[in-house]
């Protein structure tokens, strides 16, 4: 199979087969075709040239709905959802059970979601569940079609440990009842718990099939770019005991943050976790001044009391915040990539400064490019036509490079390639150095252990502890999270 994106070669040569039964990772670093292929294989997209079998006859869909027919069914990295319809309807859209009542269609998706072990009402609206809701929703759909192939593109990018063993646990339920799964994800100590078989896909064409289960991550890593990576961090030890940020008695989201208290300090990577619906993205609408309902006791930047209302005051205090909604990414899919990382920095096409600067400016910004492993043949490309990976280390790159004391980073390697993640990492790293605050939102434990000074962790809109990096474990900060043991 090959495939040809304006300029550049996404798939130059792709032989794959799938067999019954199995999970197949697909690996490779941003870039590599992953997506591309995977959307040929939905009907998202056509291939330039080669041939499918599908069951021993020939496969070429020429949109989603002739692959669905054909039992084949995708979730893409940036699925989308129709957020007035219910949950249940989401699930049968496809099929007969869309023609039947309400209540009928209420009744079986009950029963599908008791199955997955999710609670989730059958007729809430998508449009009030959280990504990782919606995510494990369009898995049930995928049961309920009952698709043949299976084919999933990072959709557990920002789950936490549990979310992403229920996430497992339905995938193999699809896999026991014979169908094939083909997964792409960059974390690799998952592909090493869920995948039979992986390949490589490396500059369009696959360079490895590997056993996952039976290697190391460091092992896998060296695998997909021919050098070693290293997949163990330790935070940065220059944090100043002057908090730079200062939180008391934040209540807000329609009454659900109760009481939060923390400080940030200067040089510091705080770490804020919990499940879903536990109140660490409504911190973030708070300090930004996107949530108009926040109540502070008290916000003090660097001892001084402040009011945050909009996120133009947030700026204007130096707070920056990626969100971890693609839709709030803050980029222009039409501007050049040169351009974006350009305005980040401060760095402006002076006229009056003459070539010299401009050829300096575009150094910084290829350097940039390079550290990342932005794939592109062009710097002048537009932002848009990256790969989605790509997309997110130039939307992180631009708060890196801007001037702000404070960054409020939600989930922000999702979706990246191991080897580009440790650069962010250094990155970070560097900014801490520098005396840059970062609160840092995720879900990945062990990344939040490699790279935070102190780890809060949330339940229920409350902080329920903050633990010293010194003395935490995944398990500890898991079992604060659910609020019980978890052995």
């Amino acid at each position: 199979m090959t495939k040809k994106h304006e300029h550049l070669r996404a798939l130059k040569g792709v032989d794959l087969t799938v067999v019954r039964g199995e999970v197949l990772g697909l690996l490779g670093e941003n870039g590599a075709g992953k997506s591309t292929l995977l959307s040929i294989l939905g009907g998202w997209d056509t291939a330039d040239s080669g041939t499918m079998m599908l069951a021993g006859e020939p496969y070429a869909p020429s949109n989603p709905d002739e692959a669905l027919a054909c039992g084949v069914g995708s979730i893409r990295q940036k699925f989308s959802v129709d957020p007035t319809l219910t949950v249940a309807q989401t699930i049968f859209r496809s099929t007969f059970h869309a023609q039947k009542s309400e209540q009928e269609q209420n009744e079986r998706a009950a029963e599908l979601l008791s199955e997955a072990g999710l609670k989730i009402s059958p007729s809430s609206l998508m449009g009030d569940l959280v990504r990782a809701e919606q995510a494990l929703i369009e898995v049930v759909r995928l049961v309920a079609e009952e698709t043949q192939l299976v084919l999933m593109d990072e959709v557990a990018a920002t789950f936490n440990d549990y979310e992403i063993f229920q996430f497992h646990e339905m995938t193999r339920r699809l896999v026991s009842e014979g169908r094939s799964v083909i997964y792409i994800t960059h974390r690799l100590d998952e592909i090493r718990s869920l995948a039979d078989r992986a390949v490589i896909l490396e500059d369009g064409i696959i360079s490895h099939e590997i056993v996952p289960g039976h290697m190391s991550a460091e092992d896998i890593a060296f695998k997909m770019f021919r050098r070693e990576v290293s997949m163990h961090q330790q935070p940065s030890d220059f944090v100043e005991e002057t908090p730079r940020l200062t939180i008391e008695n934040l209540n807000g989201a329609q009454g659900f943050l109760k009481n939060v208290n923390f400080t940030l300090a200067r040089g510091e990577v705080l770490g804020l976790t919990g499940l879903r619906r536990s109140g660490i993205n409504e911190i973030a609408s708070a300090l930004v001044g996107v949530d108009e309902t926040a109540e502070f006791g008290a916000l003090r930047i660097n001892g001084e009391d402040v009011t945050i209302s909009s996120p133009e005051d947030a700026v204007s205090y130096g707070i920056g915040y990626l969100s971890d909604n693609d839709d709030e990414l803050g980029l222009a899919n039409e501007r050049s990539i040169a351009k974006t990382l350009m305005d980040s920095a401060g760095i402006t096409k002076d006229e009056g400064a003459g070539f010299l600067h401009e050829v300096s400016a575009l150094r910084e910004v290829a350097e940039q490019i390079r550290k990342l492993h932005i794939k592109t043949t062009n710097i002048q490309g537009e932002v848009g036509k990256l790969s989605g990976g790509d997309q997110q280390k130039v939307a992180l790159a631009r708060w890196i490079s801007s001037d702000c004391d404070i960054l409020i980073l939600n989930h922000p390697t999702r979706g990246i390639d191991v080897s580009a993640k440790v650069e962010i990492y250094k990155m970070l790293k560097d900014l801490t150095a520098e005396g840059v605050s970062i609160l840092l939102i995720g879900s990945d434990m062990s990344e939040l252990m490699g790279l935070c000074n102190r780890i809060a962790v949330m339940k229920d809109g409350e902080i329920v502890a903050i633990q010293e990096h010194r003395d935490a474990t995944e398990d500890t900060l898991m079992e604060a999270a659910i609020g019980d043991s978890i052995i």
